[in-house]
């Protein structure tokens, strides 16, 4: 049997890579874990015997404790006294107070992110694949918050306030967004469908390839 050697080696490297990357994501996770309390119960002067794996243990009996503690009646007395204390410190309490929203949507059992859409960014001309967040209403007039994520690294990015009629709505799933946003627009649906209620020329613009939009 011929071997070709170049399509073994990108067959290879298809396997490889997503292992190596896998594997790296995982093992940072874990080090920024296991280093997360240690560091700061020895600056207590209290010993602690470096054994690998300790701090993840450490930190997830920590976190049972705290989610035991917020269920009862005494430890949620006890977070509502802390959630005041807190709240009057400044700066301080608006870095917490954002960080605990941003905690309680994600983990809501509501769908977060449920729409994708494209808005007009950084200018008319360009497209830019966009989450839906939330949508308020500035003197009477009704937008849509528009998170942005930035290519390869979704967790930074740009909230962006977007009118009603200039936001275009798609058929992509969240999943299908992230997946194009990770890999700097390599994986792509090929056909994107604007949903119902939108202007007639996009979707043109859109669906016969017209305009490479993204």
């Amino acid at each position: 049997m011929k071997v070709n050697l170049k399509n073994t080696f990108i067959t290879g490297l298809f396997v490889l890579i997503p292992i190596i990357v896998t594997f790296w994501v995982v093992k940072t996770v874990l080090s920024a874990v296991n280093n997360l309390i240690l560091p700061y119960i020895e600056e207590l002067g209290v010993p602690v015997p470096h054994i690998p794996g300790l701090g993840i243990l450490v930190t997830l009996s920590i976190i049972f404790l705290l989610g035991l503690l917020a269920q009862n009646y005494f430890g949620k007395r006890l977070l509502e006294y802390w959630d005041k204390f807190i709240s009057k410190i400044p700066v301080v309490s608006s870095i917490y107070n954002a960080t605990k929203q941003t905690m309680e949507t994600l983990f809501s059992k509501k769908e977060n992110f449920s729409k994708v859409a494209l808005v007009r960014y950084p200018h008319k001309d360009t497209l830019a694949i966009g989450f839906v967040a939330n949508e308020l209403k500035i003197c009477n007039e009704h937008y849509y918050i528009v998170f942005i994520p930035a290519a390869i690294n979704p967790t930074s990015g740009f909230a962006i306030m977007v009118k009603k009629e200039d936001l275009i709505l798609t058929d992509l799933t969240v999943e299908e967004a992230t997946r194009t946003i990770l890999s700097g627009g390599l994986v792509i649906k090929k056909q994107i469908k604007l949903l119902e209620n939108q202007k007639t020329e996009e979707v043109k613009v859109i669906e016969n390839g017209e305009k490479n939009a993204l």
